[in-house]
């Protein structure tokens, strides 16, 4: 059965088209920016398409050994900040969720206002507190600060998923002898794949991208991120648009594959809850 095409589809057809284009269009232009000359970057007007495509862009930024110091350093902060959050955040849902306790609404509600206040507003006292415990330009302190990001939204994503689980499996597994420790390893994260797969991702790209935090407790190269090494590019010189664009292509590479990962392990698990229930 054909379907009418009316005006109102139109119009909305051309909304979507809009939207898509102007989402799409920094990433073309990112894309396309790293392979010109340097002369046909600044061409006008623009070229999207280079005339003669190089590489050398690229090649500055595999050769730069800072780049690749800032590339271990974010590799480091993002996978050890997405591990323990993904520890805490399962203990501390999963507490808030089964075990009614004096003042944990008020909690709560803390762990979600510590995310909400904006970053300007907290990074001074979290930098007098990591500069009184050495912290400062360390792998500990960034992990720390980052964790304020990503924690409060984990711990409450997963409370909502805990709460709509059905507590009657966990009761049986109590009965039959298990641990509450037992229980949570054995019984429920078993079917929370999905929400655990989107936490681990959502806490990966906000570590890989942080630049305030970053910028703010490293001092030197030592320490310092590629989101924060990528500002270096621009200079009283300009910007550098070649190497800048080169190395953002390079530092979205993992983000982009972890996303994709993640990606597939949600539909897994939704699937997989699909046929057992």
């Amino acid at each position: 059965m054909k379907r009418k095409i009316t005006l109102t589809g139109l119009i909305k057809l051309a909304l979507i088209l809009v939207i898509c284009a102007f989402s799409v269009f920094p990433i073309l232009w990112c894309l396309s920016t790293p392979l010109k000359p340097e002369n046909q970057i600044y061409s006008m007007p623009p070229r999207w398409i280079p005339e003669t495509i190089t590489l050398s862009h690229y090649g500055q930024i595999l050769k730069d050994s800072n780049m690749l110091h800032y590339f271990k350093n974010t590799v480091i902060l993002a996978t050890g900040t997405t591990l323990i959050t993904m520890v805490v955040s399962v203990l501390a849902a999963y507490g808030f969720s089964r075990y009614k306790f004096t003042g944990s609404k008020c909690l709560i509600w803390t762990i979600l206002f510590a995310r909400v206040m904006p970053r300007v507003a907290v990074i001074i006292p979290y930098y007098i507190i990591l500069k009184e415990l050495k912290m400062i330009n360390t792998y500990r302190g960034l992990i720390l600060v980052y964790l304020t990001i990503c924690l409060p939204v984990a711990v409450w994503m997963l409370k909502g998923y805990f709460d709509n689980l059905p507590i009657e499996v966990e009761e049986a597994a109590v009965v039959d002898g298990c641990s509450p420790f037992r229980v949570l390893i054995e019984i429920v994260i078993p079917m929370c794949k999905p929400i655990l797969a989107t936490v681990a991702m959502n806490a990966f790209v906000l570590s890989w991208n942080e630049f305030l935090f970053a910028l703010t407790m490293t001092d030197g190269k030592a320490m310092r991120p590629i989101a924060v090494g990528l500002a270096f590019f621009i200079d009283e010189m300009g910007v550098h648009w070649g190497p800048l664009m080169a190395a953002s292509i390079l530092m979205s590479v993992p983000a982009v594959i972890f996303f994709s990962l993640a990606q597939n392990q949600m539909v897994k698990g939704l699937s997989a809850g699909a046929v057992k229930g």
